[in-house]
């Protein structure tokens, strides 16, 4: 059996020795015997004891003596480092004393078997310290493990630290102190028993309360309950009133109640857990390969941004959603619109993190490859919070495809990444624009920011997109530690390397996604009609080649227009997708160059056409001419009423009467018109009197216009 030196051991229910931890000094196979010193007696002065090695050996056997542990106290467990000059020159003299004692074996067997020990007063008396000290630092160094450390000063245990003192007529602590000598302060109050039940008593009625009192406006509402007759009594006698001061009443605070219950008594349940609580654990600790979690939530864009088409008019701030594969950090799809946080826009995110991004990305001038950006697929879990995706909608078009998990109401900590991702734009893009609000830290009198917004929602959109593009190249030091994949591989711990090697190794959990599924169940559905010049949509025109080889327009321009169903992407108005039969998929339909204005432009720039012309008309629903005429008209409507009762007497036949010739009449009579009694071949040749160059004067006819199909 091993018995190596300095080893701990625990005896139970041996006849040999009592019950107790044992450190073994030293084995003596000269004498067979094993030396044992007791670490469990509290004594300053302690002696070894002296046991054979068989019986050690047997003790052992039996289970009786059992290998243990001794725990170091931890004045001792500090570095070198860390121990100040005068605690290591004490140490060292210490251990002067001892050095030469602590090696002699004869020594430690006599002590240990024996009564009397003449040698360790000789000692004592040769290195010129007490009998009895010496005693004492023997006890030290064979408990504490028989090295130079063992002899450090046990200071950090003087002066009885964490035990409550009991006050005697004589206050504790330091006493009051004037500044000057020309002032003389009041005597020190003792705190009590009864003033500690005061003070727990106060601060549990003003302090430990969500929203509670200050500790200074709670002392004096103690004051006000407990010490007011004090207070009286002081003030009518013209000296200070003897009760606890502020100082005494702020310590006892913090000894009457813990650091964590006064922060759980101050604070409601929800705001504990969401930013006080303590964060051991992480919501990636389970999810370390991609497409497990998908995390997916909407923010307020910290900038204002303004029309496409008008850019003196002002939009407000765009919502962004971002969606973030959880395990590798990718940022796998993106939208900002001018909705609110809702399913609508919720949905063009997602068929973004579904789709390929090449397309998306050259909408807005940005050209790169799939494989820069390589997210499209569907998640094992998409988790989502208690907002726009709790419906019954998302639950319809999301649950064939994936599983949803939603968070806790007030516990964005469940969703953490993506929380951070909004932190990362908004500081490395959004708060560089004009126009931004740099996250609602807005100085009182400082300039509007919607005063200097400059940039469209393209503009916004495009700058994001390279954002995000740049995050999922950027080195993140949590994604080495997370996989092995990695290192194995010499690959820098970026969001794109972790998410291509896991799938090259195939270690993920992602699923593919179908265009044609994606597009019927996430676009949002719109109704278009076909017309004569094309599908309709919201002041828009599209067309494909379909429904020009089968003449779709024509039939709409002869039998009347008809309604379609069709998804609509808001990121751009280039193309729609129409489902032109009822059992047929959906099809791509491209704008029509009547409608070229819209081009390259989003789905909001219509809609803000549509409400500023809505405005136009609110503003000028009638035109202020057509007032003045209606008037006049009324009046000439009334006159010619009155002149008609006067031909009353005559029969309709006598008003329908030589029709041609008053007609005759009347323009001679109104025009004054020179009508030559000529053949009508002979008026180019008319001699005009310049008496009446400026009268009306017919012109020659001209030659009669040959009709198609004519024969002549």
């Amino acid at each position: 059996m091993e018995l190596p030196r300095n080893s701990v051991w625990e005896f139970k229910g041996s006849d040999l020795i009592e019950d107790c931890l044992y450190r073994i000094l030293d084995i003596m196979q000269d004498v067979e015997s094993v030396i044992l010193f007791p670490l469990d007696k509290p004594s300053a002065t302690v002696r070894p004891i002296a046991l054979s090695i068989q019986a050690f050996t047997e003790q052992a056997k039996s289970q009786k003596a059992i290998k243990s542990e001794y725990i170091l106290p931890n004045f001792i467990l500090v570095d070198e480092a860390d121990i100040s000059e005068e605690h290591i020159a004490r140490r060292d003299k210490n251990y002067s004393l001892v050095k030469d004692i602590v090696v002699d074996r004869a020594f430690l067997f006599d002590y240990a078997t024996k009564k009397r020990v003449p040698h360790l007063a000789e000692y004592a008396k040769n290195a010129g310290i007490d009998r009895k000290a010496l005693s004492r630092l023997l006890t030290q160094y064979w408990r504490y493990g028989q090295d130079k450390m063992a002899l450090l000063p046990a200071f950090s245990k003087s002066g009885g630290l964490g035990k409550e003192k009991k006050p005697t007529n004589k206050p504790l602590g330091a006493p009051k102190k004037p500044r000057t000598v020309a002032i003389e302060r009041s005597e020190k109050y003792i705190i009590s028993d009864a003033d500690k039940a005061n003070f727990k008593k106060a601060l549990k009625k003003y302090h430990l309360r969500e929203s509670g009192l200050t500790l200074a406006k709670t002392f004096k509402k103690m004051l006000i309950d407990n010490y007011a007759d004090e207070v009286r009594i002081a003030d009518a006698c013209a000296r200070p009133p003897f009760v606890p001061t502020k100082k005494q009443f702020n310590y006892w605070s913090k000894k009457l109640f813990t650091k964590d219950e006064i922060i759980k008594r101050r604070t409601s349940e929800n705001d504990f857990l969401r930013n006080k609580r303590g964060l051991l654990g992480s919501v990636i600790q389970d999810s370390f390969l991609p497409g497990t979690h998908f995390e997916i939530d909407a923010t307020v864009a910290d900038v204002h941004i303004v029309s496409e088409l008008g850019t003196q008019h002002v939009l407000g701030r765009p919502t962004i959603y971002v969606v973030v594969d959880r395990a590798s950090r990718m940022i796998v799809g993106v939208h900002v619109s001018l909705f609110y946080a809702s399913w609508r826009a919720a949905r063009q995110a997602l068929v973004n993190s579904f789709l390929p991004k090449s397309d998306y990305c050259r909408e807005f001038g940005i050209n790169i490859s799939n494989s820069e950006w390589p997210c499209a697929h569907i998640p094992k879990e998409l988790v989502c919070d208690n907002g726009e995706m709790i419906g019954q909608e998302p639950r319809k078009a999301l649950t064939p495809m994936t599983k949803l998990s939603f968070t806790p109401p007030y516990r964005p900590d469940c969703k953490g990444v993506v929380e951070k991702r909004f932190d990362i734009i908004n500081k490395d893009v959004v708060h560089e624009f004009l126009g931004t609000t740099r996250g609602g830290n807005v100085v009182r009198g400082s300039r509007d920011p919607r005063k200097d917004a400059i940039y469209t929602l393209k503009e916004v959109t495009t700058e994001i997109i390279k954002a995000v593009l740049e995050h999922n190249n950027s080195i993140l030091d949590d994604l080495a530690f997370s996989s092995p994949l990695l290192i194995d591989n010499d690959l820098s711990p970026t969001p794109i390397n972790y998410w291509k090697i896991h799938i090259a190794k195939h270690k993920h959990e992602l699923q593919s996604a179908n265009f044609d599924e994606v597009i019927a169940r996430l676009l949002p559905t719109a109704e278009v009609s076909m017309t004569r010049s094309g599908i309709h949509f919201n002041g828009l025109y599209y067309s494909c080649s379909e429904v020009e080889d089968r003449e779709l327009a024509s039939v709409a321009r002869i039998s009347g227009q008809w309604r379609l169903e069709a998804r609509i992407d808001e990121n751009t108005t280039n193309y729609i997708y129409v489902r032109l039969d009822k059992n047929q998929g959906f099809i791509r339909c491209n704008l029509l160059p009547r409608s070229r204005m819209f081009r390259d432009k989003s789905m909001i720039e219509s809609d803000f056409v549509q409400d500023w012309l809505d405005s136009k008309k609110e503003l000028s629903p009638i035109n202020i001419s057509s007032i003045e005429d209606h008037r006049q008209r009324k009046q000439a409507t009334r006159k010619a009423k009155q002149r008609s009762k006067d031909a009353e007497k005559m029969t309709f036949a006598e008003k329908t009467k030589n029709v041609r010739q008053r007609r005759k009449e009347e323009l001679e009579a109104t025009t004054n018109i020179i009508t030559p009694k000529v053949k009508s071949q002979d008026v180019d040749n008319v001699d005009v009197p310049s008496s009446v160059e400026a009268k009306v004067v017919l012109l020659p006819k001209g030659r009669k216009r040959r009709v198609k199909g004519d024969e002549s």
